[in-house]
């Protein structure tokens, strides 16, 4: 199959024939199979998925030859109640959750997930806890990939996922009244072909807070839907990216504010060098009646080599009219001036563009203790 275009019909009769996983049988497939049987799938010129050849993806779901933990390891302390999607524990958690956080038909990848789901984690964190209940997610023994988080009413949780290799994992989150959910992702460099989805839905009162650093892949993309559903919710979204080689990176991001009051903000800052390519697609939604919706967008990306690209697409979609909305989006190349100074200083040139660059991303990643556990400072 290498070397050969995949198209989603192709897929689609692979897996329908292969049939649903057995892990979690009590998880309702309907309609993941029924989007299949479709043939609703994205096709090589989807408009979604331009800067990213799908099919190379494709091919990874089914030679099925991608490398995965051999075991499941959670590290959690505390009250929190941690279960494997195999029991019905999950079930019951799952129904806790609510509404679906996003729409399959935006996210259609999201039904091989449900197809070939293999390992899963739901997670609870109880109401009133305290103190900020810490959860860390190292492995998860399956290419398919699920983990559940629900953050009771007035709980306080930090969500760690450490770089572990999937071929697709889906994140959902959901931070209930007046809780604040602080969520890390460290993404290291790696050679195969992911890709994941983080839906999260964000309720009155309550604090969702992402920070995210990625060193691409052979094929990495990130979908990330952040709502806000209740009044006066707030959304941080502060991601990071250093690309070297032919590393791909492609980060999709959409937050939909859906009551009034909420505030939003997104920052954004990427390194892109050798023949690498940095995508970066932001949206913001203010839905009718999001009256006092506060949101801003920023994405600035430096090249790093003649040869790398950088493809970055601010969007706002507004339907109320008292709102303060902004975006802004720059690709420029490394200060050289800069660099120079740092010379001038006795500091040799490697080292100052490395102490560049780690200052520029910092821009996104402000906080101290966040920065050195991502690795974005040492």
């Amino acid at each position: 199959m290498a070397g050969l275009t995949l198209n989603a019909g192709s897929l689609a009769e692979a897996l329908l024939a292969r049939g649903p996983a057995s892990y979690a049988p009590w998880l309702d497939r309907g309609p993941h199979l029924e989007l299949i049987e479709q043939r609703a799938l994205p096709e090589l010129r989807s408009e979604a998925w331009r800067h990213t050849n799908i099919s190379r993806w494709y091919q990874t779901v089914l030679n099925g030859n991608e490398s995965v933990a051999q075991s499941r390891r959670i590290e959690f302390a505390g009250a929190v109640e941690v279960v494997d999607f195999e029991e019905s524990r999950a079930a019951e958690l799952l129904e806790l959750r609510g509404d679906e956080l996003y729409q399959l038909s935006a996210h259609p990848i999201a039904a091989l997930n449900a197809m070939l789901l293999g390992a899963g984690v739901a997670i609870r964190v109880p109401a009133r806890g305290g103190r900020l209940h810490p959860v860390r997610v190292v492995d998860l023994p399956a290419s398919y990939q699920r983990i559940l988080m629900i953050v009771e009413s007035g709980a306080e949780a930090e969500l760690i996922e450490e770089p572990s290799p999937f071929t697709h994992r889906l994140v959902e989150l959901v931070v209930q009244s007046g809780a604040r959910l602080l969520h890390r992702r460290l993404q290291a460099a790696s050679p195969h072909r992911d890709c994941s989805l983080v839906a999260v839905r964000v309720e009155a009162n309550a604090n969702y807070e992402l920070a995210q650093l990625s060193l691409g892949g052979d094929l990495r993309r990130n979908d990330i839907v952040a709502t806000l559903s209740g009044e006066s919710a707030h959304v941080t979204l502060r991601g990071a990216w250093r690309l070297d080689g032919t590393r791909h990176l492609d980060n999709q991001v959409a937050v939909h504010h859906d009551a009034p009051g909420g505030t939003s903000r997104q920052t954004y800052r990427g390194v892109a060098g050798g023949r690498s390519r940095a995508v970066l697609n932001g949206r913001i939604e203010i839905a009718p009646g999001a009256q006092r919706s506060d949101a801003s967008l920023s994405t600035k990306n430096l090249l790093a080599s003649d040869t790398a690209e950088v493809y970055a697409k601010p969007e706002l979609e507004i339907y109320a009219n008292d709102v303060k909305c902004s975006h802004g989006a720059t690709v420029g190349a490394i200060d050289e001036d800069a660099v120079n100074y740092f010379r001038t200083r006795g500091i040799d040139g490697q080292t100052a563009r490395s102490l560049f660059v780690r200052g520029f991303l910092r821009e996104a990643i402000d906080d101290v203790e966040t920065a050195r556990r991502l690795g974005v400072i040492q």
